[in-house]
């Protein structure tokens, strides 16, 4: 079994290096929420180069609020102009989150 975390900007600064020493395998990082590319999560860049850098495995979810599939589309390719300079650092996968 592999043990993971999900991180947002809720969480504030990490230290990855600590994150992997507690035997933190991959974490799942938001990259942003919404319809639009500058609803990137404020961490996004650091959480996921922080993470790469420190030797955990990335995926990433998109936290969404979509009521209709075309809302749903808009917020999809929202979310792949924000991971898209960061595609080779992602090996897990990409995950809408709604609740």
């Amino acid at each position: 079994m592999l043990k993971g975390i999900d991180v947002s900007h809720y969480q504030g600064d990490i230290d990855w290096k600590k994150v992997k020493a507690t035997g933190m395998q991959f974490a799942i990082i938001r990259a942003g929420y919404g319809k639009y590319a500058y609803q990137e999560d404020p961490c996004f860049e650091d959480n996921i180069k922080g993470a790469y850098n420190a030797g955990i495995l990335v995926g990433v979810y998109w936290y969404s609020y979509a009521d209709t599939a075309a809302e749903a589309r808009q917020e999809a390719e929202a979310c792949l102009t924000v991971i898209n300079p960061y595609k080779d650092k992602i090996v897990l996968p990409v995950f809408i989150d709604h609740e």
